[in-house]
């Protein structure tokens, strides 16, 4: 299986993150822009070493005409070697480094899941999503209601594209996440798991896994890739999910 996670898996990754936007600019840079224009990411490139550095500085130009934030989202396996580097000399601030993991999906996809006593449901709308932003106000985020807004622009637009689970313990909304489906695409992407701090340690966490993972094998997704901090990777990794690589923002605010 680890030749398969580090040759196979690899180019399905890549390929995925290809298809999140345009190629763009030199060394095949792909943004993905938020649909109000508010955020850019840049999700794949593949530079040499000699064209990194006039890349990295054309993106930031690119930045600060648009006004608006830019992160670079560098994976392990990105080229060249020393990106991350060359992006915090340009000016970037390095965020949390995470491991990304991937599980296949079949119909043994929730082998190892406990059952707590909590009741999960999607949530469709912004009312539903309230719910959300109150576990993340309780674990101390602080752009809570910005993440409502945004997520409640993507169900109103492109609503086959995510899905917002939640778990709920006598009524109260305690561990929830997301999951996204790119249109056309064959696999799945986690992300947003959180848990009320007081709820931690219970099963809500890989229970709020297993309900996504049962939607992606509804639709017929093949793989499901997340982004994990330490927190959540072993808990993921004891349920069958695997490392493929790292991965870790960068972020460039430009000066207003």
């Amino acid at each position: 299986m680890s030749q398969f996670v580090n040759a196979g898996i690899l180019a399905e990754l890549d390929a995925e993150r290809r298809a999140l936007g345009e190629p763009a600019g030199r060394g095949g840079v792909v943004r993905e822009l938020a649909a109000d224009g508010s955020e850019c990411r840049i999700v794949f490139s593949r530079l040499s070493a000699e064209e990194a550095d006039d890349v990295i500085g054309e993106e930031m130009a690119l930045a600060r005409e648009r006004g608006a934030p830019l992160e670079w989202k560098l994976y392990g396996h990105d080229a060249p070697a020393d990106l991350g580097r060359r992006l915090l000399a340009a000016g970037f601030a390095a965020d949390d480094l995470e491991q990304v993991l991937v599980r296949s999906v079949d119909e043994t996809t929730l082998a190892g899941f406990g059952a707590p006593d909590c009741v999960i449901r999607r949530v469709h709308d912004e009312v539903g999503l309230a719910d959300y932003a109150e576990i993340a106000r309780e674990i101390g985020r602080e752009n809570s209601e910005e993440e409502k807004r945004q997520l409640a622009a993507v169900l109103l637009a492109a609503p086959d594209t995510m899905s917002v689970h939640i778990a709920y313990v006598d009524g109260e909304p305690v561990s929830c996440g997301r999951i996204y489906f790119r249109k056309g695409g064959v696999h799945a992407e986690l992300a947003g798991g959180r848990t009320k701090t007081t709820y931690r340690n219970r099963g809500l966490f890989g229970a709020v896994v297993a309900a996504r993972l049962r939607e992606a094998h509804e639709r017929g997704r093949t793989l499901v890739f997340t982004d994990a901090l330490p927190t959540s990777e072993p808990i993921l990794r004891k349920r069958g999910f695997q490392v493929v690589t790292s991965t870790q923002p960068f972020l460039y605010e430009p000066v207003s």
